[in-house]
């Protein structure tokens, strides 16, 4: 194996310890409101506490990344992740959640922000698909493992909170092993509002699936409770339906790679679309199940279609600026999403998920239909 690989691999590893972290946070926070009673208002709120640091970092990485090393940045904030779990662990919800919730959100566009544009850095033309699709598969699997524990160790107590201080010291360890060529430092800071135009389609297939997954990951375990599941069984479906969807990442990047990322990108949003409204008859059936396997493998099937457009159109501190819009949209999509669907799903019901995430995908078609020049 030669070192360019041995690194990618380190790199994915390392992530992936965190996101089994993170897949814990974002359904344990959810249930532990509910059974508190809290509204769905409120915990779309406290989403958006998560997603505003997400913002903030990801717009201020860009500034920051030229002079500060890029490793030290991520152990930094790995070091802050365990003490933001360990706060969850001994506070009490329901307003210092808010404020960890936000430094959590700081920690997770860091790491990913920048682990990202090292795997793009470090991955050539003509494999970044695949490596895409190892990378998201990965990521898919470990944030899988999060709702997976939640079924047996339950979400209330520190226990949970606990695993997801082990799950980051493990990224911390992982992390001080690897040796990332600083391929930014020094270099003038890109501009975001250039980097946005000259990537504009690739970005709208990543923010299209940001909000996607803001309402699934926030809403979509009370959607299946709604209709039957109890609280054990949802997370575990929806744990299901993330961790099955590494079947599909490395397939749809190698499509992506040797027919057409665009196609690849248009079949995957038109049916990501299709399986999203089928949730209405199959949620109450054994086919939700094979459902939401395909509806995540599809929604991120776009999103691994427009981060390898990225990384064809971008280098450099061009990349990092392209990773802190990519953190931006991760920010944006949770500030607004999940509090503007909590409202509308407490005065009209949760029965308009399916519609929420559904529409999506609208913007994706819409533009490769009317406005084709944007995409090239």
């Amino acid at each position: 194996m030669n070192r360019k690989a041995t690194l990618l691999i380190g790199i994915i590893a390392a992530m992936g310890a965190c996101n089994v972290a993170i897949g814990m946070l974002v359904q344990a926070i959810p249930l532990v409101m509910n059974a508190e009673g809290d509204s769905k208002f409120l915990i779309g709120n406290n989403t958006m506490f998560g997603q505003a640091g997400i913002l903030l970092a990801g717009g201020s990485l860009v500034w920051i990344r030229p002079y500060v090393k890029s490793h030290l940045l991520v152990m930094a904030s790995l070091l802050l992740g365990v003490i933001c779990f360990v706060g969850f662990a001994y506070s009490e919800p329901l307003y210092s959640w808010f404020a960890l919730r936000f430094l959590a959100g700081l920690m997770v566009a860091t790491v990913f922000t920048t682990g990202e544009s090292w795997l793009q850095a470090n991955s050539s033309d003509v494999v970044r698909g695949r490596v895409m699709g190892a990378y998201m598969t990965s990521q898919t699997l470990t944030f899988a493992l999060g709702p997976f524990l939640i079924r047996f160790i339950g979400f209330k107590g520190p226990v949970p909170w606990l695993f997801g201080v082990c799950a980051i010291v493990l990224s911390l360890v992982l992390m001080s092993l690897i040796n990332v060529p600083e391929t930014a430092k020094g270099e003038k800071p890109a501009g975001l509002r250039a980097t946005m135009g000259k990537g504009a389609f690739a970005f709208l297939c990543v923010g299209v699936v940001t909000f996607f997954e803001a309402f699934c990951l926030t809403f979509f375990t009370l959607y299946a409770m709604q209709n039957g599941f109890n609280a054990g069984e949802a997370t575990q479906l929806l744990s299901f339906g993330i961790a099955a969807c590494i079947l599909f990442f490395f397939a749809i990047g190698y499509l992506g790679d040797h027919w057409s990322r665009l196609g690849t990108i248009t079949v995957c949003a038109a049916l990501a679309m299709v399986f999203s409204l089928l949730q209405i008859p199959a949620i109450a059936t054994i086919w939700i199940w094979p459902l939401v396997v395909l509806m995540r493998a599809t929604a991120f099937g776009t999103y691994l279609g427009g981060f390898a457009l990225l990384g064809d159109k971008f280098k450099g501190t061009e990349m990092v600026a392209a990773s802190s819009v990519n953190s931006i949209l991760w920010g944006v999509s949770g500030i607004i999403g999940p509090p503007v669907a909590g409202l509308a799903f407490d005065h009209f019901g949760l029965w308009l998920l399916p519609w929420f995430m559904a529409a999506c995908f609208l913007p994706i078609l819409l533009t490769l239909t009317l406005q084709r020049q944007l995409v090239n």
